[in-house]
């Protein structure tokens, strides 16, 4: 195979993010310029785990309105949508969360102070719509205890985090939440 030991390296799971994000526009570049073996390393890149894991506190309740709320039927699909192109700087995050990366379901209860989170699970892959929408493969925690915890970060449906912010964070009782 043509791209064998990219792949490999990029399966080790040995590289960061952003040696991904480069790895990846490069085989995008190629694979638009008919080189088809490329596609193999999109594909490598889809299930590809970084070394610098994100926790994502997703939001789930379009237009803030818990009726709305889509955390039900995507634990059901088992996976994790942001379906709000408009957004671009939110699709922008959104598209760096990578196999591995934690996902956070998250509402705002206290308008800047608290949020309530109504579950979590780790993204197993990346995937794509029919429309060429980006979308997460998840394993869904069966946990369905509601907590509420500090608010992190800006108003927006998609947060990202590095590990280490959450840490200096959150208190015990969110990670005691996440080990149920």
């Amino acid at each position: 195979m043509k791209y064998q030991k990219t792949i490999e390296k990029i399966t080790s799971g040995s590289m960061s993010r952003s040696d991904l994000v480069n790895i990846k526009k490069n085989a995008e570049e190629k694979f638009s310029k008919g080189d088809l073996d490329a596609r193999d390393v999109l594909i490598a890149i889809n299930n590809a785990k970084p070394i610098d894991a994100y926790i994502l506190f997703m939001g789930f309740c379009p237009n803030a309105d818990f009726s709305n709320r889509l955390d039900t039927e995507w634990k059901a699909q088992g996976i994790c949508k942001f379906d709000f192109p408009e957004s671009e700087v939110q699709v922008e995050r959104f598209n760096t969360i990578c196999a591995g990366d934690r996902v956070v379901l998250k509402k705002i209860e206290t308008f800047g102070k608290t949020m309530s989170l109504f579950g979590h699970g780790r993204v197993k892959s990346v995937a794509y719509d029919e429309n060429g929408i980006r979308y997460l493969i998840m394993n869904w925690s069966p946990q369905e205890r509601i907590i509420e915890v500090p608010l992190m970060g800006a108003f927006s449906t998609v947060n990202i985090k590095s590990i280490e912010a959450v840490e200096d964070e959150m208190p015990e009782e969110f990670w005691r939440w996440l080990e149920e």
